[in-house]
């Protein structure tokens, strides 16, 4: 079947978008469950690839392709120290 358009085939569809953005106090554990479910996905590089171009001066929002916004902090760092 074809689809329209890649999120279609999110693993994360039709979960509790709340484990994927969760409160301060449940952090680690939503982030934990949110995680799980990205490891699976068949299209976790593409979701990442979107918000790693839309958050490149701000990394605040949640779980995306995998990564918590710390995560891909560390890799945006990462990707700039490798094309200066």
């Amino acid at each position: 079947m074809k689809r329209d358009h890649w999120r279609e085939d999110a693993a994360c569809l039709d979960a509790d978008m709340d484990i994927f953005f969760p409160s301060r106090n449940n952090a680690e554990d939503r982030w934990d469950r949110a995680k799980a479910l990205c490891k699976g996905c068949k299209v976790k590089k593409q979701c990442l690839s979107l918000v790693m171009h839309l958050e490149e001066h701000d990394d605040r929002w949640g779980v995306f392709g995998g990564l918590t916004p710390m995560e891909r902090r560390v890799l945006r760092d990462k990707q700039r120290r490798r094309q200066a």
